[in-house]
């Protein structure tokens, strides 16, 4: 259980929050409830030793011994989800970072070796203090393909489509919770990298399916992604920038049931839109990033001449009335970005690019939770790990 116990509210709900393992059995009472999917008045909740066990009205007892919780003039929350993130050498850092900005679970896209088995450590381990991790391990690419321009080692790859089910069995025997493949040669930022063919995406995704695993393939043109759902992906790690974007890419998504996470903190910096600087300054966010990536976190990649952002927009708010899930995710450490903090940035573009509030939150908690298959977590109900944020109104009440 990871409990955000008070916080103060900006943009969508952006917080400065304390955490803490609540002990014991509590209540919540007559608090303002985002469940995961809408929300209700007057409501509360009793979590006992880390799991919801009653939500309702006014009508609920508190157990006997029970720690009450004034609820009044706050928003109780399932904990963020960030569905995009690449853990660092100071892991345990970053996902303590996670938590302190109301992040209770990070799905990590790209690790391998020590910083691995360090990942599925501290998952085994499930400690109070930090977010809960999971991870893709290892990801699939072709020979000198992203990300190998970034340095970092070796990393096994692959070239044809005739290995794909023994490159699939590997990650899986090594830990990897879900196969992530880059279909991608970076051209859409001016570079020219190997990527992976066709037939080799279709056998990835195929493999990983073989295996019970999702398939969640990096696109950074509309292309490259709908090739991707072509080849039955599960997810779309990234949209894309651009002018425009096809008017059937949302029913083309919608009829191969995919999710896709946006990742428009990253995607805005190409566009000369970055927001990192003002996220990572804020000064109710700015006490819980650790001063070691301060830096790191008000930078951004290089605006590139002539880039538009408005087919990304354009394509969220397709997408969103289509009815594809789309979830919350940071792509953090990217520059500009820093776990927790980002994806509040996330938010408030989200609904910028035209979500309501309420459909941005679900992209950071019940959506993801799905998408996943993370059936435990995402939403306020019996039976459910109670991973909480517990948010109080700002003057003007901006909160779902």
């Amino acid at each position: 259980m990871r409990c955000i116990l008070r916080a103060a509210s900006i943009m969508v709900v952006a917080l400065a929050p304390v955490a803490a393992r609540a002990q014991g059995t509590f209540v919540v009472r007559d608090v303002r409830l985002f469940d995961g999917e809408r929300v209700a008045e007057h409501r509360s909740v009793v979590v006992k030793d880390g799991v919801i066990a009653q939500v309702g009205g006014p009508e609920v007892a508190a157990p006997p011994g029970a720690q009450v919780v004034d609820g009044r003039g706050r928003t109780l929350l399932p904990g963020f989800i960030d569905a995009h993130v690449h853990l660092s050498d100071d892991t345990e850092g970053d996902l303590r970072q996670s938590l302190a900005l109301g992040v209770t679970t990070d799905l990590d896209m790209w690790n391998g070796g020590a910083r691995f088995e360090r990942i599925k450590a501290l998952r085994a381990a499930d400690a109070p203090d930090v977010a809960d991790v999971r991870s893709a391990g290892f990801g699939a690419t072709a020979p000198g393909g992203h990300p190998s321009q970034m340095g970092g080692g070796s990393f096994p790859t692959i070239s044809n489509a005739a290995d794909a089910q023994a490159f699939v069995d590997a990650r899986i025997a090594e830990g990897s919770d879900y196969i992530k493949i880059i279909y991608d040669d970076l051209a859409s930022l001016g570079r020219k990298l190997p990527m992976l063919d066709k037939r080799t995406l279709k056998a990835l995704v195929d493999a990983a399916h073989a295996r019970g695993k999702l398939a969640v393939v990096h696109i950074l043109s509309e292309s490259q992604a709908r090739d991707a759902i072509e080849a039955g992906a599960d997810g779309l790690a990234h949209l894309f920038t651009g002018a425009s974007v096809s008017s059937d890419f949302a029913k083309l998504a919608t009829s191969h049931h995919v999710f896709v996470t946006p990742t428009l903190t990253v995607l805005y910096g190409d566009c000369g839109q970055a927001i990192g600087a003002r996220i990572a300054g804020d000064s109710l966010l700015q006490p819980y990033i650790r001063p070691a990536v301060r830096k790191w976190a008000a930078m951004s990649f290089p605006a590139r001449a002539g880039s538009s952002c408005e087919g990304t927009r354009e394509a969220v708010r397709q997408l969103a009335r289509a009815g594809v899930p789309l979830l919350t995710g940071t792509d953090s450490p990217a520059p500009g970005q820093t776990y927790g903090a980002a994806l509040h940035g996330e938010l408030e573009l989200l609904v910028g690019a035209g979500l309501t509030p309420v459909q941005a939150l679900t992209a950071a908690t019940s959506a993801p939770a799905r998408a996943f298959r993370l059936t435990d977590r995402g939403r306020v109900a019996p039976g459910l790990r109670a991973d909480l944020v517990l948010v109080e109104l700002d003057q003007e009440g901006q909160t779902p």
